[in-house]
């Protein structure tokens, strides 16, 4: 089993506090390198926006649109799916292939994205089993 099973994040505001923490922490400056982007992710079920921001001096990730107008990605995902793609037990390709995540804006930026929740996956909080 791996260490993704136990996560225990609950919602998707508790994953993109996460993400917060890991786009500006220690590692922050590889993964601006890797990700140099814009982002607004719409939760589908809940109407709520995300929004990630790896090109500005001081990187985010914030709820509500913030002042992305024109982001480099806009992502739309239900909540479900969200935690499934934190917990790494759904993968991202096939569900956009399958249509349970929305992408519109520059794609190799999208497929960039995997290394921005790799790296959000170090906050997210661990079950104690």
């Amino acid at each position: 089993a791996s260490h993704t099973e136990d996560l225990t994040m609950s919602n998707a505001a508790e994953i993109f506090a996460a993400m917060g923490q890991a786009v500006t922490g220690p590692k922050s400056k590889n993964l601006r390198r890797k990700f140099k982007g814009t982002v607004v992710f719409t939760i589908s079920d809940t109407n709520e926006k995300y929004c990630l921001d790896l090109k500005s001096t001081i990187p985010s990730a914030t709820k509500g649109e913030g002042d992305l107008a024109d982001p480099d990605l806009s992502v739309t995902v239900s909540e479900a799916n969200m935690i499934k793609l934190a917990r790494k037990e759904l993968n991202p390709q096939q569900a956009f292939m399958t249509g349970k995540l929305k992408i519109k804006g520059k794609m190799a930026l999208a497929m960039k994205l995997t290394s921005v929740l790799a790296a959000t996956r170090e906050y997210l909080p661990k079950s104690k089993l």
